[in-house]
């Protein structure tokens, strides 16, 4: 953002940077013991894995760049976030893939499901069934089986057991770099937000692949510090407030939200998977740690989930507490779950919230970006 402080454009630099240092932790791990899994979705219970030692890092997936290569093996008319993920690990240009010893897939959707059986050729992939109901009891019962399934798995790759104790730390070390994802997610409530929407999901993103979680929250810190100490002082005319839904959004998939923002938008809110749908619950500790944990990752508010009232009640909660002007949904071409659902989002926002939704259908491609950078033009000025 144009008018971001010094001193907080500065606080954000060491997230740029993290990429680089999670190549080097990795580099490391099979001669400092560890294993090193490749994961995809927010379904990937981070805390188990890292309770065994392994390294958990987020596979590429989010370019176009690897996609004609993709569709050697998978036709065209699939979502884009499936053939840029086949496409990074069959060209062998994802680092972060070829350092993972195995992957860790999850059946969000049919497309994923197939692309894990073609992965499986290269890595060991485990793949996690997920039910698509969240709130009775066989489908609680399943995802817990599905966790020890999991944890059998890992403890097979590394010879090593779970314990309660390395898995309430990793819950609480989690949980901490969460609440402090969060905090710096809430302060754009503010009339003038901090920082912009594509800063926020760059410090978002970064999580993915820090290796750290110590050290990352030491980064958080000093970020969320730096902001309270130039808070009043950075000057900013007031701008159209928009929360941003939909598929995943991150480096070279954040077209549309570069989009707003150059047209002078500020997005306050993101409710993808890679901004607040997966860190706004903590799990509890209290409580049977495998279980509380296999009930907190069923509770994601994913498309794939059916019906889906949990993302509905929580965009509701988000329009409120951002003062949202309007809500832009951005889904994926060929993303059946996500644009089917785009309805029932609309519906509700528009009548319960009273603010107006627009859609945006699109792929990583650039082609169709300055007809979508003249809607959402349009769409703003209207605000």
């Amino acid at each position: 953002m144009e008018n971001t402080h010094p001193a907080i454009a500065e606080a954000l630099l060491p997230f740029h940077r993290l990429s680089e240092i999670c190549l080097a932790h990795l580099a490391e791990a099979p001669e400092n013991g560890n294993k090193v899994a490749g994961v995809y979705c927010a379904f990937a219970p981070e805390e188990l894995i890292r309770a065994l030692g392994i390294l958990p890092v987020s596979l590429c997936g989010k370019d176009e760049k690897p996609i004609s290569v993709a569709e050697t093996h998978l036709p065209a008319a699939l979502c884009p976030l499936i053939k840029s993920s086949y496409g990074f690990a069959l060209s062998d240009t994802c680092p972060y893939f070829a350092a993972s010893d195995v992957i860790i897939g999850e059946t969000t959707c049919d497309g994923k499901k197939k692309m894990f059986e073609l992965m499986g050729k290269m890595k060991p992939v485990h793949v996690m069934q997920l039910p698509y109901a969240v709130d009775n009891s066989s489908a609680r019962t399943f995802w817990r089986e599905e966790i020890l399934r999991l944890k059998t798995f890992l403890e097979k790759q590394t010879a090593r057991k779970v314990t309660d104790a390395a898995l309430t730390e990793q819950i609480e070390l989690i949980n901490l770099r969460n609440s402090k994802l969060m905090k710096l997610a809430d302060m754009m409530a503010a009339d003038v937000p901090p920082i912009s929407g594509r800063e926020l999901l760059k410090v978002m993103e970064s999580r993915n692949v820090a290796i750290d979680i110590a050290s990352y929250n030491g980064l958080l810190d000093n970020l969320l510090s730096t902001i309270d100490s130039v808070a009043g002082k950075t000057e900013s005319k007031k701008k159209p407030r928009i929360l941003i839904t939909g598929c995943p959004m991150g480096s070279g998939s954040d077209k549309v939200m570069k989009i707003i923002e150059d047209l002078g938008g500020i997005v306050v809110a993101q409710e993808h998977c890679g901004g607040l749908k997966s860190i706004f619950r903590h799990i509890d500790t209290g409580t049977n740690l495998l279980n509380s944990l296999a009930d907190h990752y069923l509770g994601t508010p994913c498309a794939c989930m059916s019906p889906n009232t949990r993302r509905l009640d929580y965009l509701l909660k988000l329009c409120e507490q951002f003062t949202a002007d309007a809500v832009i949904d951005a889904t994926l071409q060929n993303c059946h779950p996500y644009t089917v659902e785009h309805q029932s989002v609309a519906t509700l926002i528009e009548e319960k919230a009273g603010i107006p939704v627009f859609h945006v259908n699109t792929g990583y491609s650039p082609s169709d970006t300055e007809q979508i950078r003249v809607r959402v033009e349009a769409f703003l000025e209207m605000l």
